[in-house]
């Protein structure tokens, strides 16, 4: 029997039994027919509330796991199940369920749907009922621990739970988040700015988000999820449900289309000789995650951005869309680990680590290319990289620590790099063929590392004709952290007049909210993104937000001074990186400033500032060195340090010559830094600059 018509079959056996079906109750004294697992990520422990029994999440967990044992339902899924939870409204908490659905080819993202309805407990205390829709639930025990669905809400005390398959008596979703909740919870914040939130919105989560002030609702709305069981059979009622629920509620939707990744790409398509993954240098083992080489993928690609475009972008609910072209994710990085979690749902674990992705015979063919192309002779290649080659078919990807000297070791790195960019161009090139009017971000993270592939600044300008920004996905909970590790993308995108979005990597603490805020604000952004549990999972972290949240507004940052980021040292001395982001913590603490590398400054970043800071860069390419030559000839202040473990301008090209023209070198010690006065200092003025206690590089 196809599948279909088997999914048909037993759609229509369990309408049939549902009414047979009996009540399902678990309390912490007894069980009919549902059981709670304790372990892992789903902790709990017992506990006495006015008097009465309860399980409490434990501290460390995230979950409350439910487990249907009645072999009833199991029979007659898919069901649609009505759920009540009965709970202590003892501390703020947002609760909301995420349970196994039932979907044709099971394809990812199924076992963890998220369930109609959810409330916020506001800690004043008494016992709260929540009510639960989940259609076509499975009951097939998919979730973690064997189980069917869980609560989730941090340290929240469950006194019982409800499960039936026919609506009860009085069961009304409406009645878990009331009208008081409501006006408690509104936020006046002026235009301007982009509010998202991830990932996907109930009618009830889409009435908190619009109280809070949000403009708009992310989605991961991958391949796999609308076109899984074969070729041209598209299934676009889950997309359909979240685009009316957010028009409902007058939200807007953040779409973020993704094709590549494992969880993403459909199994038809992944079975077929279509199908190409990349494979790792280090071991010479294959991902599941589709090559950027593959010449078979644009056009993929391009099918579902066209599909996706012709049902929605009409429609008037998108505010932009977010493209996720490859990774383990869907930003615009290679693979980059863990392996397992819940991107192998569809596929099973597979191979994924950081690492050099270039081991397939598409990658090799296409850095033989490249190669012959930049140095049109084998002789021209053999003198640059110190080989003796017989031709171009003996060359292919190395690692990096195996490159035979430092001008092989940058050419692949470089090439490792563009190859991302371009790939990024094509998904923005063919996403404005579709959306001509809509705007585009195009999805990048990670520390720009090489290893990763993406250069931040090249991907800012090479999108930047089509009109798209970029979101870049590494923010945390520290501002010095995500300072650095956003301001190149802030003062890229501001350099090729476009726009920027910024979103965390995962978790955000209550502190974390103000500083994502301050941060977005003063880098002059365009979108801030968080994660419904960033502001939603402590009384804390909301009141934080909602007193901050009048200040995300656009704002446009004056800075005077650039820090240089060396990306061309990155790839011969990866050392350098972290040191260099620590530098630059500490340089905020004295000022603002861009963050500009070899291409900005060729473009024109150095024009508006004072001041630039030259550190960790034992190379720089002789264009850059010239674009800041001439910024210092028409009066820019540069200050560099020439550092014993990556000396100034020491590899790949020789800056000795250029060194000499722009900077005096002083011996170090005690003489090092000498003041000099222009006249008497005022009475006010007090200049210290170290004692003999100190080393001897910082006493004056």
């Amino acid at each position: 029997m196809p599948k279909h018509a088997f999914l048909f079959a037993a759609m229509v056996f369990g309408i049939a039994h549902a009414a047979d079906l009996p009540v399902l109750l678990w309390t912490p004294d007894q069980a009919s027919g549902l059981s709670v697992p304790s372990g892992g990520d789903g902790g709990n422990v017992a506990e006495t509330i006015d008097g009465k029994t309860v399980r409490r999440i434990a501290p460390k967990s995230l979950y409350f796991y439910v487990r249907i044992e009645d072999k009833g339902y199991e029979q007659a899924a898919p069901l649609d199940l009505y759920l009540s939870v009965e709970a202590a409204d003892d501390e703020f908490n947002r609760v909301g369920v995420q349970y196994d659905r039932a979907t044709p080819g099971n394809r990812a993202g199924a076992n963890y749907a998220k369930a109609e309805g959810g409330a916020i407990l506001t800690g004043q205390g008494g016992w709260r009922t929540i009510h639960f829709k989940l259609p076509q639930a499975r009951a097939g025990h998919g979730q973690n621990h064997s189980t069917d669905f869980r609560l989730n809400a941090r340290g929240l005390a469950v006194r019982s739970v409800r499960v039936a398959a026919k609506e009860p008596a009085g069961f009304a979703l409406s009645q878990s988040l009331s009208a008081e909740t409501i006006r408690g919870l509104e936020v006046k914040r002026p235009a301007g700015m982009e509010l998202t939130i991830g990932n996907d919105a109930s009618d009830t989560d889409a009435k908190i988000l619009k109280a809070l002030s949000v403009t708009s609702v992310e989605s991961y709305v991958h391949w796999a999820s609308v076109e899984g069981e074969a070729r041209d059979q598209w299934n676009w009622s889950q997309w359909d449900r979240q685009a009316e629920t957010l028009q409902a509620n007058g939200l807007k939707w953040v779409p973020f289309l993704i094709a590549g990744p494992a969880y993403a790409t459909p199994l038809w398509f992944q079975e077929s000789e279509q199908s190409r993954v990349v494979r790792c240098l280090e071991h010479g083992k294959d991902s599941k995650v589709q090559s950027i080489f593959n010449p078979q993928l644009p056009a993929m690609a391009d099918r579902f951005l066209a599909a996706f475009a012709e049902r929605y972008r009409d429609r008037g609910v998108i505010e932009s869309v977010l493209l996720g072209v490859t990774g383990i994710y869907g930003e615009s990085i290679y693979p980059a680990g863990p392996e397992g979690g819940w991107t192998a749902q569809l596929t099973g674990p597979y191979h994924n680590h950081l690492g050099w992705w270039a081991g397939d015979e598409l990658a090799e063919a296409a850095f033989r290319k490249a190669m012959q192309t930049r140095y049109g002779e084998i002789a021209a290649l053999n003198q640059a990289w110190g080989t003796t080659h017989a031709d171009f078919a003996a060359v292919k990807p190395f690692l990096p620590k195996h490159a035979p000297n430092d001008r092989a070791r940058a050419d692949f790195a470089e090439w490792y790099q563009q190859v991302m960019t371009d790939w990024s161009v094509l998904w923005v090139k063919a996403t404005r063929k579709h959306f001509p009017k809509t705007e585009i971000y195009l999805c990048t993270g990670g520390s720009g590392t090489p290893v990763l592939g993406a250069d931040f600044t090249a991907q800012a300008k090479a999108i930047a004709p089509f009109g798209a920004g970029i979101r870049i996905t590494n923010e945390a909970s520290s501002y010095p952290h995500n300072f650095v590790i956003t301001r190149e993308v802030a003062t890229a995108t501001e350099l090729y007049k476009t726009f920027a979005g910024f979103e965390p990597a995962g978790l955000v603490d209550e502190k974390g909210v103000v500083a994502r805020i301050y941060n977005a604000t003063a880098s002059g952004i365009r979108q801030l993104h968080y994660y419904q549990p960033n502001i939603l999972q402590s009384k804390a972290a909301l009141a934080n937000f909602r007193r901050d949240a009048a200040l995300v507004i656009p704002r446009q940052p004056e800075v005077s001074v650039g820090f240089y980021v060396s990306r061309e040292s990155w790839a011969v001395a990866p050392e350098t990186l972290g040191p260099m982001y620590e530098q630059a913590r500490a340089l905020r603490d004295l000022t603002d400033f861009a963050m500009v590398t070899r291409q900005s400054v060729v473009d024109g970043a150095l024009r508006d500032l004072r001041a630039l800071v030259l550190l960790q860069s034992p190379v720089l390419e002789p264009a850059a060195a010239k674009a800041i030559e001439e910024w210092v000839q028409q009066g820019g202040i540069l200050v560099a340090a020439d550092l014993s473990s990556a000396r100034l301008a020491s590899r790949l090209y020789d800056g000795a010559a250029w060194q000499k023209r722009l900077l005096a070198h002083a011996s170090t010690g005690p003489e090092l830094i000498r003041a000099v006065l222009d006249g008497k200092a005022p009475d006010r003025w007090q200049l210290h600059v170290g004692t003999p206690a100190d080393g001897s590089w910082l006493q004056g």
